[in-house]
């Protein structure tokens, strides 16, 4: 197996502590403003707004990137997740009084988050190639949730040390700022851009070719279960816990290694032969993972979510991205493929937000006591009809390949 460029371990490295401070932060910033909140529907609504804004800002960050480096949108995006932080700090119990700040929040995340995930996922693109690409995805996923054992132990450390959740919750916030100060740096060292040639996000949102539109509806679909991950299951494991932050970070530690753990598998013994395999198993659990967190909201439901949620994603996760990557890496050699790196991140977002409308909607249609089992089963659902979707489309396309259709 060829061996990883600087580049690709540089951006190793900044996914890595960039997912140490977003375990960090991230999570318990939801737990904090849900702690001022106490409502599913206003954090759902909270996700909606920042997961809302990524579009927009994928596109402005493309445009900027053309010109000039994919490192100066990603500082810019780290600049704003960083103003959210001190915001969250400067607000403070104003989030009590006046619960509509929360969006305030999510519309700086939002900014900030377009920004570097445009710049991130366009850098992980560009630099990686089909030689390297599932040892390079592999090699994130593991060291991203190594990351994700060390954030949650020393924030359950400084949340024991503080005295209350909430007192400890400001002093992680405080770390994190350091950490996104030293991403900044690290992303002043990646020499990989964009080619200088123009592309149109619009354009590349029509779905007038048989390959991207399979790879379009596939991203939105994973974007509709998606949606569950960004804040809710996160929630519902916290209460599960009866609201203790140190038990939350506990958990959050040991799934993380077990995540480890299966990247690690998967990476050894998935091939392109039994790739399909794996995807269709993966989304089997993945599903399941969710419906019993919900259905059974005890620390049994959030201990069988964790465990299975972490041994299916690399193998849910894992086909998904490599197939992505490799067909945009397709139009290479023809276009700018940022266009189709900020389309495909267009439709996740989109996927993603109607999920969360789909919850705001059955809180506003269904009783308090069936809205959110209804919701969450329903986005469940998503993952196994990807994979059936995948399936029909990869066994026609494998059809007319060998009948001389397709190359």
């Amino acid at each position: 197996m060829k061996a990883l460029s600087s580049n690709e371990r540089l951006l190793i490295l900044i996914n890595c502590f960039y997912n140490l401070a977003n375990a960090m932060s991230a999570v318990f910033m939801n737990v904090y403003l849900y702690a001022y909140t106490g409502s599913l529907v206003v954090m759902s609504i909270y996700t909606i707004v920042r997961i809302g804004l990524y579009p927009f800002f994928f596109t402005l960050g493309g445009k900027w990137a053309q010109k000039h480096r994919f490192s100066q949108t990603l500082t810019a995006g780290l600049i704003f997740i960083m103003i959210s932080l001190l915001f969250v700090l400067g607000a403070s119990d104003q989030f009590e009084r006046v619960p509509q700040l929360v969006y305030v929040v999510a519309a700086l995340v939002g900014m900030g988050e377009g920004l570097y995930w445009l710049s991130i996922n366009s850098l992980n693109q560009i630099v990686s190639t089909a030689k390297t690409r599932s040892l390079f995805i592999s090699d994130i996923g593991i060291f991203n949730n190594l990351s994700a054992i060390i954030a949650p132990l020393i924030s359950t450390l400084i949340i024991e040390l503080a005295g209350t959740d909430t007192a400890g919750y400001v002093e992680i916030f405080k770390i994190v700022l350091v950490i996104y100060g030293l991403i900044a740096l690290l992303s002043t060292r990646i020499s990989a851009r964009s080619v200088n040639r123009g592309f149109s996000v619009l354009k590349r949102m029509r779905l007038d070719d048989p390959q991207w539109r399979y790879c379009m509806i596939s991203t939105f679909l994973y974007g509709m279960r998606d949606s569950l991950i960004l804040t809710l299951a996160g929630l519902l494991v916290y209460n599960a816990t009866n609201g203790s932050g140190s038990a939350y970070g506990k958990l959050l530690a040991i799934f993380a290694v077990l995540t480890i753990l299966a990247y690690a598998w998967v990476s050894r013994t998935m091939r392109r032969s039994n790739r399909m395999r794996y995807y269709q198993i993966g989304s089997l659990l993945i599903a399941s993972s969710t419906i019993v967190l919900v259905l059974w909201p005890t620390l049994a439901g959030a201990i069988y979510y964790g465990v299975v949620n972490a041994i299916a994603t690399p193998m849910y996760a894992n086909p998904y991205t490599i197939i992505m990557m490799n067909a945009i890496q397709d139009y290479a050699a023809q276009e700018n493929i940022v266009g189709r790196v900020i389309a495909k991140e267009a439709y996740l977002s989109i996927g993603r937000c109607l999920g969360m409308v789909l919850i705001v909607l059955c809180s506003l249609l269904l009783p308090e006591t069936l809205y959110l089992p209804t919701a969450v089963v329903m986005c469940s659902l998503f993952p196994v009809i990807l994979t059936l979707y995948a399936t029909v489309y990869h066994r026609e396309r494998d059809r007319q390949k060998q009948l001389g259709l397709v190359k």
